[in-house]
């Protein structure tokens, strides 16, 4: 990841000020360099992005066309993003400090992103000499601390310059009323399909609820979905809800209908992005609690093969799980 340009603006929303670079930040500078790109990076693999497009016409893929054509600066570009975010922002935040780094992000294609970093107060130390020339320490506070890299901005979005498709991340607010994403609804204007995390979890959730309201325990349903799902991240960026349902159920057409009936309602009757990464994850380990208490968490493809674990009923109807195999137990 390479930062090519940035731009700093601080909006303090305490006094309603907001204050706009006529300069570049100092990309050049090791420290700065690492600090925007960790957090680009970081994002851009966010499972809780969504994602859209900027579609001909929009005036802020306008203003990035005209970015691209040379016909403005980058700094200019920045001032009208910020701009357009404090317009909104200003009638709806609470008294926080927001600094907003706009910058160019290179990696296999060029993005322009937004990086809102809410601003925290955090504490130092200093050192100073008394009178008599000892030594003393005391602890100093500072405002309007940015995030570290290992923390999660507020918002982030990201443009990808060359087919103008967006990843986006940010809380929801209200603006005059309505329940809205600034930065989505008012700042960028476009329309966005669900993140890879609320993707995932409706999937699960419908197949779990169609199992056990046909009298399973719906552990073996759930292990075939999250197996599917990681499987087919490893080939495609997209997940389709309703092959997975069919797969799932495939040897119950009632089951299948009333999972396809809960896709549609959702409207997941169509293949949605999915965060490659996050999906392999979702598809490892499957997590499981008994009534009486005990967790179990086991890797999912286990499921398949009685060599190693296996649920069964007893006669009087309850359940026992069946652990094989295991040469060492560790504690954790």
């Amino acid at each position: 990841m390479q930062i090519n340009k940035a731009a700093l603006e601080i909006f303090d929303f305490t006094s309603s000020l907001a204050v706009y670079s006529e300069h570049e930040l100092n990309v050049g500078d090791q420290h700065i360099q690492e600090y925007i790109s960790s957090h680009v990076v970081k994002a851009l693999k966010d499972p809780g992005a969504r994602t859209g497009i900027l579609h001909e016409g929009s005036p802020m893929r306008k203003r990035l066309e005209a970015y691209q054509n040379g016909d403005v600066s980058f700094v200019t570009l920045a001032k009208e993003i910020g701009e357009k975010f404090f317009e909104y922002m200003k009638q709806t935040t609470e008294g926080v400090v927001i600094d907003s780094i706009i910058c160019e992000a290179v990696t296999d294609t060029t993005y322009i992103c937004i990086l809102l970093c809410q601003a925290h107060d955090a504490f130092t130390h200093q050192l100073f000499s008394e009178e008599d020339g000892t030594l003393a320490t005391e602890l100093v506070p500072h405002k309007a601390v940015l995030p570290m890299p290992s923390q999660k901005l507020r918002s982030f979005a990201a443009i990808n310059c060359r087919d103008f498709s967006v990843r986006l991340f940010e809380p929801k607010g209200e603006y005059d009323g309505e329940s809205c994403y600034i930065l989505a609804d008012k700042v960028l204007q476009f329309g966005t399909d669900q993140s890879s995390r609320d993707t995932v979890k409706k999937v699960k959730s419908i197949v779990d609820k169609v199992a056990q309201a046909h009298e399973s325990d719906g552990i073996v349903e759930l292990t075939t979905a999250k197996s599917m799902i990681a499987k087919n991240a490893e080939v495609s960026d997209t997940v389709d809800p309703v092959r997975i349902v069919e797969e799932v159920f495939k040897s119950n057409p009632i089951q299948q209908e009333a999972a396809k009936k809960a896709l549609a309602e959702q409207d997941m009757m169509r293949p949605l992005p999915v965060n490659r990464d996050f999906a392999v994850k979702v598809g490892e380990h499957h997590k499981i609690k008994t009534d009486t208490g005990i967790e179990i968490s086991f890797p999912v493809e286990y499921m398949k093969n009685r060599d190693f674990i296996e649920i069964k009923t007893n006669d009087d109807g309850t359940l026992r799980i069946e652990l094989k195999n295991i040469n060492k137990i560790v504690n954790k």
